[in-house]
């Protein structure tokens, strides 16, 4: 005996919402990682390249 599965319509309006929903999802998420790569770049400025040079110079003995 077959299982005769319900389609079931999904109406227009709820198409749009869920359409709207995912625009909005996608709009923040990019929102988000230029605001990350904004802020990486900011840090990245600060850092100070010749840091390194020095902390790790020998005492000369």
């Amino acid at each position: 005996m077959q299982k005769q599965s319900k389609a079931y319509q999904v109406s227009p309006a709820k198409q749009n919402d869920y359409a709207t929903q995912q625009r909005a999802r996608v709009a923040a998420q990019q929102q988000a990682e230029s605001d990350r790569e904004q802020k990486r770049r900011e840090m990245d400025a600060r850092l100070d390249v010749h840091a390194g040079k020095w902390r790790y110079m020998c005492s000369g003995k």
